[in-house]
């Protein structure tokens, strides 16, 4: 687990497009992580034919920095455009996607270079119309434990999460010369090596010995890939990082979707809205990771380009040290005017940013002395985990009592 905010970063920003085919939207929050390593695509493709547009879509959940979800992002964006599966079998579909994982992975390699320790889980589909009326051809691959839930009528198809601990995995990874057990300070999930909580992501180069076959090394990028035929309008697909499944089960995710009011007027559906509030719902149970979701409803409607809203959440109660990174969740995702601005207010109001001393040369001598202690403050910055997350929801939940005592809810 990474280090966390005294106070979750709340903005979102919200994606949305659509085609003749299916709409889509895709919302990602940092939250209580000090960064952000989150990337996804969203993007529409003009099929050039009379059964309707394809489009692709995914999640790729960064960790160890953003440089692999970023960079993977880009790259297997550009790859799945290029790609064709309609008429292709579901094996046929297997090995062009498992192939285009790959090549994606070499390129990532060669961009990021040999310091860069980073990965990423991915979660992608390409959905294509298929030759019958009002039908849909979903070809659905993922690599680590970012997941996506599909519902097709009265039937919910999942994908299963990579983990070392997975029997196949654990071969896989045993075979290549790795172990699978809990971290060094014991509890906790397994991780490969005792270092890395998922078996299958891009980058991760330090687990991939350069001339290895990919679908042998101790972290693969090999994706696992399902066709899902016969979709129809009114169905859909949720893709999301672990962020939303640490918290939320696959029938509970349905539910969630299924019962929400954007889907009352039928295709005319506001995914945005039902990921925003989907993203909200996990915060309040206690989730800890970066939150991105996308959602994907298949049926006829109006064609629209892709737009970009930002959600700027409560940024002016924030703390200062908190403040700078609503800001640069801002920037990041290209709201550059509103990260400006929010800099302006912060000065016109007053509020200074902390400036921390560099340390004195006597520090130098307590490098032995903090190195002894530093498992006992990452135990107690375990502990204080659901203590700052306490604290921050009774305040919450107090200005809510008191909001509705005046009247003003």
């Amino acid at each position: 687990m990474g280090a966390i905010l005294s106070e979750p970063v709340t903005a979102m920003v919200v994606e949305r497009c659509s085609s003749s085919s299916w709409s889509a939207a895709a919302v990602t929050m940092q939250g209580w992580r000090r960064t952000h390593e989150d990337a996804h695509i969203l993007c529409h493709l003009e099929s050039g034919g009379s059964q309707g547009s394809s489009g692709v879509f995914a999640v790729l959940d960064g960790h160890g920095g953003s440089s692999a979800a970023c960079g993977g992002a880009a790259f297997l964006e550009e790859a799945l455009k290029q790609v064709t599966l309609s008429g292709k079998t579901p094996s046929e579909a297997t090995r062009l996607l498992q192939e285009t994982f790959i090549d994606c992975d070499t390129r990532l390699r060669s961009h990021l270079g040999t310091e860069d320790r980073s990965g990423s889980t991915v979660v992608a589909c390409i959905v294509n119309p298929s030759n019958r009326s009002n039908e849909y051809t979903v070809q659905l691959a993922h690599a680590g434990d970012s997941r996506a839930v599909l519902s097709r009528g009265s039937r919910l198809y999942s994908s299963k999460d990579h983990k070392p601990n997975r029997e196949d995995e654990t071969r896989r990874i045993e075979a290549a010369g790795g172990s699978v057990s809990q971290g060094p300070l014991g509890g906790g999930p397994m991780r490969v090596d005792g270092a890395l909580a998922v078996s299958r992501a891009m980058g991760d180069f330090h687990f991939k010995p350069h001339g290895m076959e990919p679908s042998k090394c101790k972290v693969s990028v090999v994706p696992e890939v399902q066709t899902i035929e016969g979709c129809s309008s009114g169905d859909w697909i949720l893709l999301a990082c672990d962020g939303i499944f640490d918290v939320m089960e696959n029938e509970e995710v349905r539910d969630f979707v299924e019962d929400h009011p954007a889907r009352a007027n039928g295709s005319q559906v506001d995914g945005g809205q039902i990921c925003v509030d989907l993203l909200k719902l996990c915060l309040d149970k206690g989730s800890k990771d970066n939150c991105t979701a996308c959602f994907v409803q298949f049926g006829d409607g109006p064609a629209r380009s892709k737009s970009s809203e930002l959600l700027q959440g409560p940024w002016r109660g924030a703390s200062p040290e908190v403040q700078s990174k609503y800001a640069e969740f801002f920037r990041d995702h290209g709201f550059e005017a509103e990260a400006s601005e929010m800099v302006q207010g912060r000065r016109l109001s007053g509020s200074k940013t902390k400036v921390v001393n560099p340390p004195s040369p006597e520090s130098s001598n307590a490098t032995t002395r903090n190195s002894l202690s530093s498992i006992t403050r990452v135990l107690q910055a375990v502990r204080s985990t659901r203590a700052i997350q306490s604290a921050w929801r009774a305040r919450k939940s107090s200005e809510k009592e008191a909001a509705t005592a005046s009247g003003t809810e």
